[in-house]
């Protein structure tokens, strides 16, 4: 990392430190753009339990995979045509190939 970087960023962190204790100026908005809801979900035990063997084995958290497989149906449903249904037929259909072979 360039001095100058480095320098900014310590500056930058020295002044959120010395300000961390006053108050927001008047006017301010604070602002989360990225903030995310929490949402709850039910489920049986036993697909619980599959998640969590199946979150293990990718070596990923657990609401990380349902977010992801959330946010991918979305988006699949979102950007809808012919040809993206036709693919997540063909997909599927390998999936059962699978499973059954």
């Amino acid at each position: 990392m360039s001095s100058n970087i480095q320098k900014l960023i310590e500056n930058v962190a020295a002044e959120a430190d010395a300000s961390r204790d006053e108050p927001m100026p008047a006017g301010a908005t604070p602002m989360r753009p990225n903030k995310s809801v929490p949402v709850a979900v039910r489920l049986p035990p036993d697909d619980v339990a599959a998640i969590e063997i199946l979150a293990n084995k990718l070596d990923v958290p657990m609401s990380s995979l349902l977010r992801g497989w959330i946010l991918d149906a979305l988006a699949a449903h979102r950007d809808e045509s012919i040809a993206t249904a036709l693919d997540r037929v063909t997909a599927d259909i390998q999936r059962l190939r699978e499973l059954v072979a």
